[in-house]
């Protein structure tokens, strides 16, 4: 079902300059534009627009189907899900963190999933907004990122994924890493992996209805996984990563720091962060553990 999502036949030149004209004025784009140029950045590189009705919602999401056996699944960040201390009444991110990295993914197979609300004016009402805000990493924010997982996956025939998180994304895909027995392995950026944590650290309210990625660490254990954070993040502390890592005998686990806040080199990191450290795990991630790497938490 699409009928939430824009018209990908909508997109034309004068929309990619008009939305070029929005960012350099500062203005806030509506969702259906943002989507639209989300679909156009996205078609270049394969990526098809998808509308996936997931545990009575819908989430938008972009697939390149190549035809592999494994899925790359890339989780967007919480959006814009609090502005001026209130859940915002339009999660969609502005500048859509996640997308930008799975764009320069060479996989054959690769999915963009957007958070409940994001991109989806229908499901962005008052009565939802918990769901980013309190209840962002609630068991029905996994439930449905993991049913919708389920639909892209079949629709590309895979049987394996591989899970990237950016973000509140981060979390989810620890908690989808925990709950599923499919996942060869587990990439987060600027991840919020430890939430009473960050709420204590921060001297936040506690996510209510929230659950917290790193209780459920025996699932994830032997799973090869990185975890990316930048040295100037003032929004997800660099010592997150440290605890999160702390709190498990973990086999295959390394912790990588780069010069960053929690937006700005991201995108222009990519390409070598998954030259150099994300294609090799996924690489070895089939391979005995005395043919991989063992990775200790602070190398």
């Amino acid at each position: 079902m699409r009928e939430h999502l824009p018209r990908p036949g909508a997109l034309t030149a004068p929309l990619a300059a008009l939305l070029a004209l929005l960012a350099l004025a500062g203005c806030a784009a509506s969702s259906p534009d943002l989507w639209q140029g989300a679909v156009l950045k996205g078609g270049p590189q394969g990526f098809v627009p998808a509308d996936y009705p997931a545990a009575g919602y819908h989430l938008a999401a972009l697939l390149r189907n190549g035809g592999s056996p494994e899925l790359v699944v890339y989780l967007e960040g919480d959006g814009r899900a609090i502005v001026n201390g209130r859940p915002s009444p339009d999660p969609t991110p502005m500048s859509p963190q996640a997308l930008e990295l799975a764009l320069q993914d060479p996989a054959p197979s690769v999915l963009y999933l957007a958070r409940i609300g994001q991109y989806m004016p229908a499901y962005a009402t008052a009565e939802n907004r918990p769901l980013w805000s309190d209840r962002r990493l609630s068991p029905e924010v996994v439930a449905a990122a993991s049913e919708a997982i389920d639909l892209a996956k079949s629709a590309a025939g895979a049987f394996f994924l591989h899970l990237v998180g950016y973000s509140g994304g981060g979390g989810l895909a620890v908690l989808l890493a925990e709950r599923r027995g499919d996942v060869l392995t587990l990439v987060t950026v600027a991840g919020l992996l430890d939430t009473d944590w960050w709420v204590q650290t921060r001297g936040y309210r506690p996510l209510t209805g929230s659950l917290n990625p790193a209780e459920g660490l025996d699932g994830i254990l032997n799973v090869p996984q990185v975890h990316f954070y930048g040295t100037e993040d003032r929004v997800i502390p660099p010592e997150m990563s440290r605890v999160f890592a702390s709190k498990g005998a973990f086999t295959r686990l390394r912790r990588l720091g780069i010069e960053s806040d929690h937006y700005r080199a991201w995108t222009g990191a990519w390409g070598e962060l998954l030259e150099r450290y994300v294609l090799p795990l996924r690489e070895g991630a089939g391979k005995p553990a005395a043919a991989f790497e063992i990775w200790l938490a602070d190398g």
